[in-house]
């Protein structure tokens, strides 16, 4: 699951939106409002997938501006992916609301929701699980607004989901679902490079 968090993020970065298709929750709107926003000066810093040891494929988070926003550059190897990140708290839960920094005039830039565990010794991030999601989805239609991209029902395809819902009713759902041990998946963890 680690990887998949990495490729998540990562095919964003390298324009490959259509290797994501069925596999990663995005939303039209964010997942915080202004209130919402934290700053925390542990999630500064360069990280790095344990398991991989020394390697020039890290994240680095740096503070942008004097808000309390950040950037996140993705370095994989030759590619540097940038997003600008948010990291806000609902009630006791934290979560980071990434956008690609990187403009497109065919689509609108997608949030992607990460739950964060912990901030130390690790950088644990926790996707919303999108199987989960599509499951719920397609019983209860109307827990929450979302649209069916690319979905042929004549051939029963259900095409790749995307939230619609505005950023209120995306906290409501949030937070009704948050300590849910299904609605979150096993993410990524990252040690501090050194």
């Amino acid at each position: 699951m680690k990887k998949h968090l990495k490729f998540i993020l990562g095919a964003t970065l390298t324009g490959s939106l259509l290797v994501l298709a069925g596999c990663v929750l995005t939303s039209v709107y964010p997942y915080y409002t202004a209130k919402d926003i934290v700053f925390e000066p542990k999630l500064v810093g360069q990280w790095v997938d344990a398991d991989k040891g020394r390697t020039n494929e890290f994240w680095e988070f740096n503070r942008a501006g004097t808000n309390a926003a950040y950037t996140l550059t993705i370095h994989d190897n030759d590619k540097d992916t940038k997003f600008e990140v948010h990291l806000f708290r609902l009630k006791q839960w934290t979560f980071l609301d990434a956008l690609p920094v990187e403009e497109h005039d065919e689509f609108v830039p997608p949030h992607y929701l990460l739950k964060v565990k912990r901030f130390s010794p690790s950088l644990d991030l926790d996707p919303m699980d999108y199987k989960w999601m599509s499951e719920l989805l397609q019983k209860k239609p109307d827990a929450l607004q979302h649209i069916w991209v690319g979905a042929k029902p004549a051939e029963h395809e259900e095409g790749r989901l995307v939230l619609t819902a505005s950023t209120a009713e995306l906290q409501k759902f949030i937070l009704k679902h948050a300590g849910e041990t299904n609605a979150f998946t096993d993410g990524y963890s990252l040690q501090r490079k050194r």
